[in-house]
């Protein structure tokens, strides 16, 4: 695993097509902001973790390319 730190602002780059920013820090919380193209699927680790102990369909992921065209 890889461990940074980052300020609010700053970003990390995954491969070449996408990028998380730390938007804010309240507390223990850290919200993070996520450009990805449309075809990449992001799920929250607790939403997989749940599905997996459940005989269900995977959850939808979430909609990020939806919410990079609001810029």
């Amino acid at each position: 695993m890889l461990i940074l730190t980052r300020k609010v602002g700053e970003s990390i780059t995954i491969a070449d097509n996408i990028r998380v920013t730390i938007q804010g820090i309240r507390g223990h919380q850290v919200r993070l902001g996520v450009e990805a193209p449309a075809e990449v699927p992001i799920f929250r680790q607790e939403l997989l973790d749940r599905d997996r102990s459940e005989p269900k369909a995977m959850p939808a992921p979430l909609k990020v390319a939806a919410w990079n065209r609001r810029k």
